[in-house]
């Protein structure tokens, strides 16, 4: 994911740079999932210029071509920016697991931090430095200094601010919030509660074939169109969103899947619909059942969607990324991610989307 809001304090050091991490990334990097960030400075503007963000590669993963991947697609990114001298920091940050053990987990990465490097030096890039990080520490790769790289040095932050938070807080900056938290809303269910629901996904899906086959498409998503206007518009019926039974939670979920229905969802935006919309698209999310079906993008982008509506950026963020894993061709996503990355906000989306919500209940109104 690209991200080009990035704050306008300055980093001074390698320390004030972990601190940071959290406001170019819009949370805490405590999540589940390790990935690499990298930060492209603008040499000549003493400034920094974009961010990206890429899936730490697995132990199996081949270093050399993920660093080849990571440097050419950064490179690109800078060819478009038509940037004069720039530079890159770069962050390994670790997994859940990882962090378990951060100093064992700096040295196994330590392949891929190299890699990068050099793969950075290939591509013409500078690199101002390669650092491993955890929630409670972090360690420079190639440092002249030991401590960063065998005892590892405390992240400060909101519960030990530095001078970054310090000056963050000065102008009114919120800490961003945890990873960690916002993924727990979209994490699927397990054990027999998602043996249930995958059993009830199937199910669905054969079903809708059916009723599809003995009507048609439209019908079909006007009878789902009915569900989500009780359950949502307006502020809905009041129905407790988490009795929702699996297979009532199983059909919107395959009926989401196609894009007539997800257009109609989509537009649940009004302040008396968001609390409701976020809740159920969270829960289809998680009925989902898997983090990796391609079935969760659609809840996911959702998700992200009305989170972006209601202003929290962070959870839009997260789900985006969640969804575009599950589905990297899901264009609803990679649209979303652009309108962020540009312009923070999803309000001109939003808009058009409003106008199309009206053209239809105009039309069951005539």
């Amino acid at each position: 994911m690209d991200i080009n809001m990035v704050p306008t304090f300055d980093v001074l050091s390698p320390a004030q740079a972990i601190e940071a991490l959290p406001y170019l990334l819009s949370y805490q990097p405590d999540g589940p999932d390790g990935m690499v960030f990298i930060l492209a400075h603008d040499t000549l503007r003493d400034r920094p210029l974009f961010c990206q963000k890429f899936d730490l590669p697995g132990d199996k993963g081949n270093p050399n071509e993920a660093a080849h991947h990571m440097m050419h697609n950064t490179l690109h990114r800078m060819e478009e920016f038509a940037t004069g001298p720039t530079n890159v920091l770069l962050y390994l940050c670790a997994s859940r697991q990882d962090a378990r053990d951060g100093h064992a987990a700096m040295t196994r990465h330590r392949a891929l931090a190299d890699a990068l490097l050099l793969s950075a030096e290939a591509h013409g890039i500078d690199t101002l430095a390669a650092m491993f990080v955890t929630p409670t520490h972090w360690w420079a790769y190639h440092h002249a200094n030991p401590n960063y790289r065998h005892e590892g040095m405390p992240v400060d932050g909101p519960d030990n601010p530095g001078v970054v938070t310090m000056n963050a807080r000065a102008v009114g900056i919120p800490t961003p919030p945890s990873e960690a938290e916002i993924v727990a809303a979209f994490e699927p269910v397990t054990g027999k509660e998602a043996e249930i629901q995958r059993a009830a996904i199937q199910r669905a899906v054969a079903d809708r074939a059916a009723r599809v086959q003995a009507s048609s498409f439209d019908a079909e998503t006007e009878r789902l169109t009915v569900i989500l206007d009780r359950l949502l518009l307006g502020g809905g019926d009041g129905t407790p969103l988490e009795s929702l039974t699996p297979g009532q939670t199983a059909e919107l979920i395959v009926g989401l899947r196609h894009r007539p229905l997800r257009d109609v969802a989509i537009g649940y935006i009004e302040p008396a619909e968001l609390p409701r919309a976020r809740e159920l698209w969270a829960l289809l999310a998680r009925r989902c059942a898997s983090a990796t079906t391609t079935l969760v993008a659609a809840p996911l982008a959702l998700a992200a969607f009305t989170a972006a509506v209601a202003g929290d950026v962070p959870a839009a963020l997260i789900a985006l990324q969640r969804a575009h894993t599950a589905d990297p061709r899901y264009l609803l996503v990679r649209l979303l991610m652009e309108a962020i990355a540009l312009t923070g906000s999803v309000d001109d989306i939003a808009d058009g989307i409003r106008q199309e919500r009206a053209d239809r209940l105009r039309g069951h109104d005539s």
